[in-house]
């Protein structure tokens, strides 16, 4: 624990926020302290450039009949200062009341280090059971933008038989993920006018640029929280019959789910709870606004120009050009002629469901049900991971993603932390998992 602490406490010391290009280097600098720690350890380290942040690639064969395990991870962050409400520094490692904060702590470099450190230690101890592939990429904060493409030019690099990630939460009971959705971001931007104008002097004559917008985007969803896009559904697979079972049974505390998220209700389409909505439905959600004035003070002018940022989730069998057109479709359809629009679409990518049948499941399954004391629940995570998708189609492997953190972890928010006993049963399910039968 100590030795994973203090390597936790360097890789988290990174700026590696790919959001930003002015924090290329510091992306740069983690992924070559990446690749120097494994090479020092007897890994066959490559650096990869060209589909955006370096790649880490790193490879160690302990025999060649073994089977081989893929460990994906992601080193990039997402945006953190002490201006934002933390209550220590992002980039200094701080434990207090049993957890350890910082930026990253748990998304993702410190659950991607819970399987680094126990390879290094099985690989000392000689009993590593399987050749490994590590894979450490820096944009998945940003969408993994090029990550298909190195996928598909480093297939017989990659090539395993079963691929293992932890980039999630768990509770007490512990989960693996069965499915993600899939989807795309889109900028929509309306224009009323060639220019923002006096709101005494044109003020209800003119039309403006926001009231368009908001009058658009307040009718995506209707009154049950369903899209209102003509075919959105048409190709979505509720796969009812194969996972309502599964999804009831996930325990669900109301309560703490307030006291995590904050929010005062919970919305879903009629017949569906929390796990079955975020995990089995699509989604359309507008992640920010922006229009006019909205610095100190007022300028009193009707904006000629407003712009949407939105997000979509996909479930398995819906196709994203497919939806992209619907969209612009819909947009078009909906808005005056006096309205200018363009719609911007950015990296799509279908939703995946996992085989959680395979012996590698089975196995995962075994060893955290004896370390917990409680059978492990198969959940259909809302998120998307374009990577599991990209291993599915491109690599053909099974691929279990189990996540180690806690629920209340603070995931891109203020205060990101993690529970050391939560470390400390995740180190347990890793040497297990990976060490000889």
């Amino acid at each position: 624990m100590e030795f994973y602490k203090k390597l936790l406490k360097e890789f988290v010391a990174f700026k590696s926020i790919s959001a930003d290009g002015a924090f290329r280097d510091d992306c740069y600098d983690t992924a070559r302290w990446l690749s120097d720690l494994c090479r020092e350890r007897g890994f066959d380290v490559e650096l990869v450039e060209g589909y955006g942040n370096p790649i880490v690639l790193a490879t160690f064969v302990v025999n060649p009949v073994f089977d081989t395990c893929l460990i994906y991870g992601h080193y990039d962050v997402q945006p953190a200062s002490l201006s934002d409400g933390w209550d220590s520094d992002p980039f200094v490692l701080n434990e207090r009341d049993g957890r350890l904060y910082a930026r990253g702590v748990m998304d993702n470099k410190g659950q991607f280090l819970i399987h680094l450190v126990t390879l290094f230690d099985l690989i000392e101890k000689n009993r590593l059971g399987f050749n490994v592939v590590i894979m450490m990429e820096g944009n998945e904060e940003t969408g993994s933008t090029g990550l298909g493409d190195f996928v598909s030019d480093y297939a017989d690099v990659l090539k395993s038989d079963v691929a293992m990630f932890s980039d999630g939460e768990t509770g007490e009971c512990p989960t693996i993920d069965a499915g993600f959705r899939g989807g795309f971001n889109a900028t929509l931007t309306l224009r009323t006018s060639h220019t923002d104008l006096h709101s005494g002097l044109y003020g209800s004559a003119v039309p403006s640029a926001t009231f368009e917008l908001c009058k658009l985007v307040s009718n995506f969803i209707d009154s049950e929280n369903r899209v209102t896009i003509a075919g959105f559904y048409e190709d979505v697979d509720l796969m009812e019959d194969a996972v309502s079972e599964t999804v009831r049974e996930i325990p669900f505390d109301y309560e703490e789910f307030k006291r995590i998220s904050g929010t005062k209700k919970i919305i879903t389409e009629p017949g569906h709870n929390f796990y079955s909505q975020v995990g089995l439905r699509p989604a359309v959600q507008v992640t920010g606004i922006s229009s006019g004035y909205t610095g100190e003070g007022y300028r009193n002018s009707i904006p000629a120009k407003a712009e949407a940022k939105i997000n979509v989730r996909l479930v398995k069998n819906q196709n994203p050009d497919k939806i992209i057109k619907l969209f612009e479709e819909h947009i078009r359809n909906e808005l005056p002629d006096y309205v200018d629009y363009a719609f911007d679409a950015h990296d799509p990518y279908e939703g995946v469901v996992l085989d959680f049948d395979s012996s590698y499941a089975k196995r995962a399954v075994k060893i955290l049900e004896h370390i917990s004391g409680h059978k492990p629940i198969f959940k259909y995570c809302g998120g998307g991971l374009p990577v599991v998708t990209y291993f599915y189609e491109i690599l053909g492997i099974p691929t279990l993603s189990i996540g180690l953190a806690n629920e209340d972890s603070g995931m891109h928010a203020t205060n990101e932390n993690f529970r050391i006993d939560y470390i400390e049963r995740g180190l347990k399910f890793s040497e297990k998992f990976l060490s000889k039968h």
